[in-house]
C-alpha cells in the first residue's frame, strides 16, 4: 500500500509539471526521462509489495503448521480422556453394583411423592416435608444415608396423615370473593369440610375455596359437626367429583343456555299443557253431565249436551227425514264445544320441534362465528353456541312429545262423548220410527 501511494504521488507530480514552450527535441527528451523515472518507481513499488506478501505468506504457513500440531495434540488428549472415562465408568459400575438400581428407585419415588404432596390437602396443617424431594428427584449422584432416611420419613408421614382427621383454622375464599378465617376439618387426604360445606384446594393459587354449589350430601355435615359419631360423605377422587358437581349446570342453567328460543319453547309447552288441562276438565264435566242425563232420558235438561239433543228432537209424530235432520243438527251444534282446543294443542306440538330446529341453527351460526373470530384452539369459546343448539333441540322434543300425548288424550275423550251423542240420537230416531210403524 505504501509503494502504491508513492507511485501515485510521483504520477501526480509528473502531471503537475509546467509545460514550457520549447523545441520538439527537448520536449521528447523530457517526456522520455519522466517515463523512465515513473517506470523505475513502479518497479520498486511492485518489488516492495512482493516482499510484504511473501512475509504474510510465511507467517500464515507457520500458523497453519502450529494449528495442525495443536489439533493433533488435542486429538491424542481426547482419545486418552475417552479411554480414562470408559475405565472410570466401568469402575463405578463395578463398585456401585445394585446401588445404581436403588438410585433410580429413589429418584422415581421422590418424583411421585412430590407430585402427590404438591396437590395434597394435607399441606394445610402439615406444610413441612422431611425430605428435599426436588433435590432427590433431580439428583445426579447416589443419595446419602441421611437423605434416604428423610425420604422414608416423608413417606411414613404422608401415610400417617392420610388416615387421620384433623381440625385447623385457615383462610378460605368464599363464592362472593371474600377471604375469611374458617375452622376446617380435614378427612384424611379426601376432603375438607366446614360449617358452610365442602372446600377444595386450588392447585394454581394454593388456596382453599368454598364450593359455589354444594352437593346434596352436604346436608350430612351439620350432623357430623354436631355429634361425635355421624355419617359423612367423602369424595374418593380427592375433590374431582366435587369439582364436577360444582361445574355441572343445574336445570335452570340448562334453560338459560337455550336462550330466547328455549324460553319460547317452554312458553309454548306451558300454554299447550294449560289448554289440554282445561279441555280435559271440561270434557270430564261434560261426560259426567251426559252420564247423569242417561239415567233420566224422560226428563231432558238443557245444561248438558245430551239433554239439548233430546229437547231438539221435537215430536215423535214428525216426519222421519225431518227428525234425522234435527238430530244431526243438534249433534253438529255440540261438536265445536266438545272438540274445542284440540287443533291448538296439535299446532303447538308441531311448532315446538320446529323452534328447536331454529335454536339449533342459531347456535351453530354462533359457533361458526366464534371459530371465525377466535379460531378453534379454545373449545370454551364454542361451548355457548353448541349448548344452545343442543338444549333447544332437547326442549323442542321434550315439549312436543307430551303435547302429542295430551292431544291424543283430549281427542279420545271428545270422541267418546261424540259417540255417546251419536248413539243416543240414532236410538231416538229408531224409537220414533218404531212408534210410527206400530200406529
Amino acid at each position: 500500500m505504501n509503494s502504491y501511494r508513492i507511485l501515485t504521488g510521483l504520477t501526480a507530480a509528473l502531471l503537475s509539471l509546467p509545460l514550457f514552450a520549447a523545441a520538439p527535441t527537448q520536449n521528447a527528451d523530457l517526456v522520455k526521462a519522466a517515463t523512465q523515472q515513473l517506470d523505475s518507481a513502479r518497479e520498486a513499488a511492485f518489488r516492495g509489495d512482493l516482499a510484504a506478501q511473501m512475509d504474510i505468506y510465511r507467517a500464515a504457513d507457520a500458523s497453519r503448521n502450529d494449528a495442525r500440531e495443536e489439533s493433533e495434540r488435542l486429538r491424542e488428549t481426547f482419545a486418552t480422556n475417552e479411554k480414562a472415562l470408559a475405565d472410570a465408568s466401568e469402575a463405578l459400575r463395578l463398585r456401585t453394583g445394585s446401588l445404581g438400581e436403588m438410585f433410580g428407585v429413589v429418584r422415581q419415588t421422590a418424583t411421585d411423592l412430590q407430585s402427590v404432596t404438591d396437590n395434597s390437602i394435607v399441606r394445610i396443617d402439615h406444610p413441612d416435608i422431611a425430605a428435599n424431594l426436588a433435590a432427590l428427584s433431580e439428583a445426579r449422584e447416589l443419595p446419602q444415608l441421611t437423605e434416604l432416611k428423610q425420604l422414608w420419613d416423608a413417606l411414613r408421614d404422608e401415610a400417617r396423615w392420610s388416615g387421620e382427621i384433623s381440625s385447623t383454622e385457615v383462610d378460605a375464599v368464599y363464592p362472593n370473593g371474600e377471604l375469611a378465617n374458617t375452622q376446617v376439618i380435614r378427612i384424611g387426604t379426601f376432603n375438607l369440610i366446614s360449617a358452610d360445606g365442602y372446600l377444595t384446594l386450588d392447585d394454581e393459587m394454593k388456596a382453599l375455596s368454598l364450593l359455589p354449589r354444594q352437593p346434596t350430601e352436604a346436608a350430612l355435615i351439620d350432623n357430623y359437626l354436631a355429634s361425635d359419631v355421624a355419617p359423612v360423605a367423602i369424595d374418593p377422587s380427592r375433590g374431582g367429583l366435587l369439582s364436577l358437581t360444582a361445574e355441572s349446570p343445574t336445570f335452570v342453567d340448562r334453560l338459560r343456555q337455550g336462550g330466547m328460543v328455549g324460553y319460547l319453547i317452554i312458553f309454548i309447552g306451558a300454554v299447550g299443557a294449560a289448554i289440554a288441562a282445561w279441555r280435559l276438565i271440561a270434557l270430564r264435566l261434560t261426560g259426567s253431565a251426559v252420564r247423569n242425563q242417561l239415567r233420566t232420558l224422560e226428563a231432558p235438561s238443557p245444561d248438558n249436551a245430551l239433554g239439548r239433543i233430546l229437547i231438539a228432537r221435537g215430536s215423535d209424530n214428525d216426519d222421519q227425514e225431518l227428525l234425522e235432520a234435527r238430530m244431526d243438527e243438534a249433534v253438529l251444534k255440540e261438536l265445536p264445544g266438545i272438540e274445542r282446543g284440540q287443533s291448538i294443542i296439535r299446532l303447538l306440538a308441531a311448532i315446538a320441534p320446529l323452534l328447536g330446529l331454529l335454536g339449533t341453527v342459531t347456535g351453530m351460526i354462533a359457533t361458526f362465528q366464534a371459530i371465525t373470530v377466535f379460531g378453534s384452539g379454545d373449545p370454551k369459546l364454542m361451548a355457548g353456541g353448541i349448548s344452545q343448539a343442543l338444549v333447544t333441540t332437547e326442549l323442542g322434543l321434550i315439549v312436543a312429545v307430551p303435547l302429542l300425548l295430551l292431544h291424543s288424550w283430549v281427542a279420545s275423550q271428545s270422541r267418546g262423548l261424540v259417540q255417546v251423542l251419536d248413539e243416543q240420537s240414532a236410538g231416538l230416531i229408531a224409537e220414533a220410527a218404531e212408534k210410527r210403524e206400530s200406529r
